[in-house]
Parts: C-alpha cells; structure tokens; sequence
C-alpha cells in the first residue's frame, strides 16, 4: 500500500467514524455510536497498518476523549497503566540479556544437551527459542535462535525451499518463540492485557506464579505437539546433523566465561523472577507485581548496581509496543464503560445459549485463534476478544475468568502465515519454506492447540479456585 493510499484509508475511516457517531441509529447515545465507529476504525487500521500499529493506539485513546467515553486523564492513563510497566520490565531485561550475550549463552546451552539427531536438535532449538521467548519479547527470540538454525542447515547444505530439514527447522523457531511467551506474563503483551482485562471485569488477580502454573506447562506441551506436527508433515531428510553439536561448542567458546557484567545482570535477573513470584507465596502490597516490575527496571539502571545506563534503554526499547497495549486496554474500557461489550456478548450469547461451558470455550478459542489471521498482531487480536469473550461468559452464567483466559492465550495462536506476527516473518525471511507450506500446519496446530487449551480447563479453573 503505497502513502497515497494510505492517507486515503486513514482520512475515510476517520469520516466514517464521525458519520457513525452521529447518525440516527436507534436508541445508541452518541457515546455508543462513537465507540462502534472506533471499533470498526482500529480493525481496519491494525489490519492495513495505513497507519502505525502504535499510532493507532493513540488515536484510538484521541477519539475516545474527543467524543466523551473518557476523560483526558482517564484516557492518558491506559498510556502509563500497570500493564506497560510490566512490558517495559521485560524490554530492559531483554536489552540487558542481549547486550552481554545471556540469551544467546541460556539457548545455547539447552542445545548443547540434544545430540545431533535431526529431530532432537530441531527439539532441541524449539524448547531454547520457547524458554526465551518467556521472558524476552518473540521477535527478539526468534530473531537470535533463526540464524543458530541457518548454521546447522548450512552443515548439510539444506537447499532453501527444498529441504524438509530447513522447513520444520525455521517454521519451528517462529512457533516456539510465540508460543513461548504464552508462559508467564512477562512474555508476550496479550498476556498483561488479558489479566488487565480478567481483573477489571471480574475483580480477580491472576498473580505472576499463578499464571504461570499453567502458563508454561501449556507452553511446554503445545511446543511438543508443534515439533510432532511439523516432523509428520515434513519428514527431515537426513537423520543426523554431523558436526551440528560442534557448531554449539564454537558458539559458546566465542561467548567464553562469564564476566562481572555478565554474572551481575544474571544475578538480577534472578533477582526479578523471584520478586514476580513471591506475590503467590508471600502477600506484600497490593499489585505487587507491577511495583517489583519497577523494582526491576530501577535495579538494571542505578549506576554501580545495574548493568544498563539510559541511554541503551530509550535506544533499544520498542517503545511503540506500550502504545498499541495502550490503545488496546482503552478500546476495551471504553467499549465495557459504553455497554457495548455486553450488548454484543448479550447477541452471541443467545446462540450459544445451552451449550456446554467446553463448546462455548472451544468456540471462543477457534474464533480467537484463526481471527490472528486477519488483524495480523496477537496484542490487537487480544484487545479485541479478552472483552467479548469475558462479556460471552457473564451472560451464559460461565466462570468468565477462564473464558478471558482461553481469549487470551488463543489470540497468540499466529500459526498460519508469515505476515501473522513478526517471528513467521523473521523465519520466512530466510528462504527456507513457502507460504502454504507453513500454512497446512499451523491450520492443523491450531485446532489442536484449541483442545489442548480446552483440556487444561480443569486445572485453570483449580487453580483460580
């Protein structure tokens, strides 16, 4: 879409969005109307990107204030919310991993441990990429493990397009590193936004260990199930990569021992683990997470303490993540504040009247996932339906803490196209498999990956008591 066209979506779609705002439409206050029209503007703008993703963010926040959803300070706040601080702790200590090579050492050493069988190293790769992506954001992880991978399909001179090898290789990083941010919620943004949203609708706190209780075994299992898939569909044509436990050993003698910096920044990322999770052992202060995510960031950056200056932190950061999150908790508020939310659950809801807590679940998790498709960002696929999804449950009467949960995760489901989220892009950049190819199974993976949501069902709602 060249800047013509995209200037003429953007100025349509704003038009549109006052055409419906003040257009006789039934018994909708102009507050109503203002946010349907909002809606219908952030889906079109996340779709098209004719603006960017974290513009639109803003925008969406402008518009809210502009027609009275909200006042300014009330917008303004979503800007600088609990959620953004937790996200920005993440961005530091991934700036802070990367900039003494950490993650590329804590990857390395689980690959190190897998052998040099075809499969296993391609196991191997998928559990490293998985475990980072926990606590860095995907496209970081993907972007360090893609090229490790282009070294051992280099040793068996994999050719690009051809090679089974190459293709569950690089389709299998791009899926552990989204799948792995499903583990706890420092790890992808629809994470945050979905516990934001769980709390504000029904007042109940998902503590960082609590979510990942069954964050990271849900992880750990749909990672297994992808590497399964991906082996059946495209058998490696070699059995072993010979010299591809050589090519770790080099890796890590590059990196060498461990200096100061090295083993302080590692010391307070200890430090930071440990202060997420004492909230479920050792109640301290309300919200205590996002306080020990502030802890975090202050601790990486005091001189003589820490291991970054400032500097490194405003260059490195994506600060344009905390403005899509934004945009997203505002268009969720404003579309709750508005009755919107319930309006439309109210609808879905009558059709799904009857069924089975299991089957509405599973419909919520189908919707959620294969909608990645179309808003090509999981933070805006999750903005979107953590909201409906939790409305949904309220009108069947259904524990709405576990259905904003399976909206959440399954919004991270990005398995089927390159363009769904940038760690597919990163590995597609490589030549190595084809649209289509990538395609066959992340349809089959994600109507998996719905059941196995499905069947933690149980354990979820026993541990959200």
């Amino acid at each position: 879409m060249n800047d013509k066209l995209k200037l003429a979506v953007t100025v349509a779609t704003l038009v549109m969005v006052g055409i419906i705002a003040y257009s006789p439409i039934g018994d909708f206050t102009l507050q109503q109307k203002a946010m349907i029209g909002i809606s219908i503007l952030a889906i079109v703008y996340w779709v098209t990107e004719c603006v960017p993703i974290p513009v639109t963010g803003m925008i969406i926040i402008l518009l809210e204030v502009v027609f009275g959803v909200f006042p300014l300070a009330k917008g303004l706040s979503y800007i600088a919310s609990d959620v953004n601080m937790l996200i920005l702790a993440g961005l530091v200590i991934s700036i802070a991993l990367s900039k003494y090579q950490l993650d590329r050492l804590l990857s390395l050493k689980i690959l190190s441990f897998m052998g040099e069988k075809t499969d296993r190293i391609v196991l191997g790769m998928m559990i490293a990429t998985a475990l980072l992506s926990m606590w860095i954001p995907n496209t970081a992880a993907a972007a360090i493990m893609a090229p490790v991978a282009v070294g051992m399909l280099e040793l068996i001179r994999a050719e690009k397009g051809r090679s089974n090898a190459g293709k569950i290789m690089m389709i299998g990083v791009a899926y552990a590193a989204t799948i792995g941010g499903i583990g706890t919620p420092v790890g992808t943004p629809p994470v945050p936004i979905t516990i934001r949203n769980v709390k504000e609708a029904t007042g109940y706190d998902i503590t960082f260990a609590k979510w990942m209780a069954w964050g990271v075994p849900i992880a750990l299992v749909l990672t297994i199930i992808a590497w399964k898939l991906l082996t059946l569909f495209y058998p490696p044509e070699v059995k072993s990569i010979p010299g591809g436990k050589s090519i770790v050993d080099k890796e890590l003698e590059k990196i060498g021992k461990l200096n100061k910096q090295q083993k302080t920044t590692l010391a307070i990322f200890g430090i930071a683990v440990v202060l997420w999770l004492m909230d479920s052992f050792y109640p301290i202060l309300p919200n205590w997470t996002y306080i020990a995510s502030l802890i975090i960031i202050v601790l990486y950056l005091i001189p003589g303490v820490g291991t970054l200056s400032w500097d490194e932190v405003s260059r490195e950061a994506d600060w344009g993540v905390l403005f899509l999150v934004a945009g997203g908790l505002a268009l969720g508020g404003g579309l709750r504040e508005t009755g919107i939310v319930k309006m439309l659950a109210d609808a879905i809801a009558t059709g799904l009247a009857g069924s089975s807590p299991y089957l509405v679940n599973i419909v919520i998790a189908l919707v959620a996932g294969f909608s990645v498709t179309v808003f090509c960002s999981i933070t805006a696929t999750s903005s979107a339906f953590v909201p409906i999804a939790i409305a949904i449950a309220g009108s069947l009467g259904m524990d709405a803490r576990f259905t904003g949960i399976v909206a959440g995760i399954a919004s991270c489901f990005a398995f089927l196209l390159p363009a769904n989220t940038p760690p597919n892009a990163i590995a597609y950049s490589y030549g190595y498999f084809k649209n289509y190819e990538m395609a066959k199974v992340g349809l089959v993976l994600t109507l998996l990956s719905s059941i196995v949501l499905i069947a933690f069902m149980p354990m979820i709602t026993l541990l959200t008591g």
